[in-house]
This record gives structure tokens, C-alpha cells and sequence, in this order.
């Protein structure tokens, strides 16, 4: 027996929480709504296999979690377990967006209201910042994946393209009742 190499660990461990395209976007959506969104874009580029965009004027990242933002294991939602106990987010455990750059390059671009511009990251695979540059975008958050997200795929069984189109159908339909209740 070995062990595994860090990287890999890292991707299969990943492969449980993105599964889809689909799953990339709930997640991504769901840490707009927790951020008190009321505006989120979603854009697709083939289908999200290529690029996937996710836009919101929620709060935003402030710059001193911004080392940590894509860290696994690290959130703003809890400081303990007792905390389980009255969680009122869909997000909770640090993971989605340590997952996300597993499989994706990812390009995350922030400003909260305190901030005087936004601020752009590149993230690396295991989540730690690359680069940074000042950027134009207002208040919230714009997360950008350029995918290689296909990868993952293999590992969870291929999506076609008339099944996410179905399931992008649910959670449009799903994001309509939230809205309207």
C-alpha cells in the first residue's frame, strides 16, 4: 500500500461535494443567497463545461478572509459545533469553493461596501490566492470558473447536455418559489 499524493486526494475528496455542473451552480448560488443577494446572474459557456459565472450584490468578501476564502474548512458560519444547532445559511462547512478549484481554474472578483474598489483573485488548485489586481465590478461578488470540469466527470459519471439543461430548468424553477415566497 502508499499513500496517496496530496493532489489527488484533494480531487476525489472534491468529487463528492461538485458532482455536476449543476452542483458547481447550486453551490455557488447558495453562497449568494448567504451572502444577502438579491440580484444573482448565472452565465454558461457550453453548457458550463467551458466557463461558469455566478454574479451577485451580495455583501461581498471582506479583503482580511480573502487569503482564506477558498480554503477547505474554513467559514464564516460557524465557530463550533454547537453552532449546527441554530444554522439559518444553506453554506456551512468551507468547502464548496476549496472544491471548486479542484477541478476549475478559478477567478474570484469582491468588493463590500467598506471597500473603495473591487479587488480580483486568481486561486490556485488547492485555493490559495495566485494573484490580485484592482478591478471595476460593484458591490458583491463575481465568480468566474474556466473548466476543466470534465475531468471530475469521469470520476462521477458523464452528464449530458439534455439532462443539465433539465436540471438548470429546476433550479430556475426552484430559484422562481424562493424568490416569490
Amino acid at each position: 500500500m502508499k499513500q496517496l499524493p496530496a493532489a489527488t486526494v484533494r480531487l476525489l475528496s472534491s468529487s463528492q461535494i461538485i458532482t455536476s455542473v449543476v452542483s458547481v451552480v447550486k453551490e455557488l448560488i447558495e453562497n449568494s443567497l448567504d451572502a444577502g443577494a438579491t440580484s444573482i446572474d448565472v452565465k454558461l459557456e457550453n453548457y458550463g463545461f467551458d466557463k461558469i459565472e455566478v454574479r451577485d450584490n451580495g455583501e461581498g468578501i471582506k479583503a482580511v478572509d480573502a487569503p482564506v476564502m477558498a480554503m477547505k474548512y474554513y467559514t464564516s458560519k460557524i465557530n463550533s459545533h454547537e453552532d449546527l444547532e441554530n444554522l439559518t445559511t444553506y453554506g456551512f462547512r468551507g468547502e464548496a469553493l476549496g472544491s471548486i478549484c479542484c477541478v476549475a481554474e478559478v477567478l474570484i472578483t469582491t468588493r463590500t461596501a467598506a471597500d473603495n474598489f473591487s479587488t480580483q483573485y486568481v486561486l490556485d488548485g488547492s485555493g490559495h490566492i495566485l494573484s490580485q489586481k484592482p478591478s471595476h465590478l460593484g458591490q458583491g461578488k463575481k465568480v468566474a470558473l474556466y473548466t476543466n470540469i470534465l475531468y471530475l466527470f469521469y470520476l462521477n459519471c458523464f452528464f449530458k447536455k439534455k439532462k443539465l439543461l433539465r436540471e438548470y430548468k429546476c433550479i430556475a424553477l426552484g430559484l422562481v418559489l424562493i424568490k416569490t415566497s
